[in-house]
């Protein structure tokens, strides 16, 4: 019965998983993206330059969840090693693999690949593609940014009825796909970060603008499978829904440190706590744990 529920709510469990490092809300106590970034003398008005950025080319990271002691799903984050060019602009290339794994495998299978071009210098998206396979569903989808006349154009393929759609969209600046913004989480001044402050972000992911928001806890001490780890702690406001359980059901752990990494997600479901955790990394700024000095 348990696993019966929580294979139905994979899909659901993957974009919280995607999603849970890219947030925004407008309010007395937030910091909003505009805030924390500096202008680029190089470029246009529509872009902005960052100054410190916490991950070094070929950065690779491995992530597992699971429902108490059983493995459900397995993520595999990797920036490529060498700059890559998009329309002349300087761009890392990120490529995140998700998949189930153990007995939800054959149960709920998940083969999903996601991948992202964003400059180097301002963190925002140029291009954003997602190969989907779940459980029969399949999906191939490409994302345009135009952030000079704030626009996408999203091109989606359903292999199963052999169908393209292309669709344009307005955005707000600096908006988003939910994989930069993950990077660009990572570049956040959390020293300058009052606790009980709401982080923002704007997103665009499919067809749709999203409006996510987390809250600053401050710094707690967290055990990982590296040791215990001086961390910042974070809870993303969770809207109401049928999966999570409460506004504050979900909270993350990014590492105290020069890397800036995420180490633990908590998620209290109705049926249970569901946890994220990083098991194996590869090419880090510095040894996980040592704080820059």
């Amino acid at each position: 019965m348990v696993f019966s529920f929580l294979c139905k709510r994979m899909y659901y469990l993957n974009i919280f998983i995607a999603t849970l490092f890219i947030f925004s809300l407008p309010g007395k106590n937030c910091i909003a993206q505009d805030s924390l970034l500096l202008d680029s003398a190089s470029e246009l008005k529509h872009y902005k330059y960052l100054k410190k950025k916490d991950f070094n080319l070929g950065e690779e990271l491995t992530y597992i969840a699971h429902y108490g002691p059983i493995n459900a799903g397995e993520a595999k984050v990797k920036l490529h090693p060498m700059v890559k060019v998009v329309d002349g602009k300087p761009c890392y290339y990120v490529k995140v693999e998700g998949k189930t794994i153990g007995f939800f495998r054959y149960t709920y299978k998940v083969d999903d690949t996601w991948e992202t071009y964003f400059d180097t210098t301002s963190i925002i998206p140029y291009k954003f593609y997602r190969d989907l396979y779940e459980s029969g569903y399949q999906l191939e989808e490409a994302t345009f940014f135009n952030h000079k006349k704030g626009k996408v154009k999203v091109e989606k393929y359903k292999k199963k009825k052999d169908e393209t759609k292309i669709n344009e969209y307005t955005i707000p600046k600096f908006t988003q796909d939910i994989i930069s913004g993950y990077y660009y989480f990572r570049t956040l001044d959390f020293e300058n970060i009052t606790v009980g402050d709401t982080i923002s972000m704007n997103a665009f992911l499919s067809d749709e603008y999203y409006d996510f928001k987390i809250i600053y806890l401050g710094t707690d001490k967290v055990w990982t499978k590296f040791g215990k780890i001086k961390s910042f702690m974070l809870s993303p406001i969770m809207p109401k829904n049928s999966i999570f359980d409460g506004e504050n059901s979900v909270k993350m752990w990014v590492s105290d440190d020069a890397n800036r990494v995420p180490l633990k997600v908590q998620a209290e479901m109705f049926i249970g706590a569901i946890e994220v955790e990083l098991v194996n990394h590869k090419g880090l700024k510095t040894k996980l744990g040592k704080r820059a000095d």
